[in-house]
């Protein structure tokens, strides 16, 4: 039997080509995070308790198909203690918890004096491979 409601199949399709680009990156998102999710016993609760959301806003994101703020992605990334994102021209330099940043030495001279970001994310050291010629993490 055939419906009378038209199908929106060729919709759909064309709607999922132009947004290609994003909905691999969210799956990809959506994967890593479940994996942390189990290999920490971290539940989809607990998870959006850590987040400040609802258990249904995790669910959708869990799913892949969704187009994610940098708000929320950040907030992924803090609650699990995992980076989702690099952001290119930046070097990440992992740092142990019990350990000070003033322990980097830097090898070379600085060009620019400026002011070092902290990342509270998995306590990673941001510097600006603009900034400086080379740095060695004496930690």
């Amino acid at each position: 039997m055939v419906s009378d409601t038209p199908s929106r199949w060729e919709e759909k399709a064309l709607w999922r080509k132009e947004n290609e680009a994003w909905l691999k990156k969210s799956a990809e998102i959506a994967l890593k995070v479940l994996r942390e999710i189990r290999a920490k016993s971290i539940t989809q609760k607990e998870l959006a308790e850590r987040m400040g959301v609802s258990s249904q806003q995790i669910n959708k994101l869990l799913k892949g198909q969704e187009n994610m703020s940098l708000t929320t992605i950040c907030k992924l990334e803090m609650a699990l203690d995992i980076s989702l994102m690099v952001v290119p021209g930046s070097y990440t330099v992992p740092l142990e918890c019990n350990k000070p940043a003033s322990n980097l030495s830097f090898t070379k001279s600085i060009k620019y004096v400026a002011s070092i970001q902290t990342n509270t994310v998995g306590n990673n050291f941001m510097i600006d491979k603009d900034l400086y010629e080379e740095f060695d993490p004496a930690i």
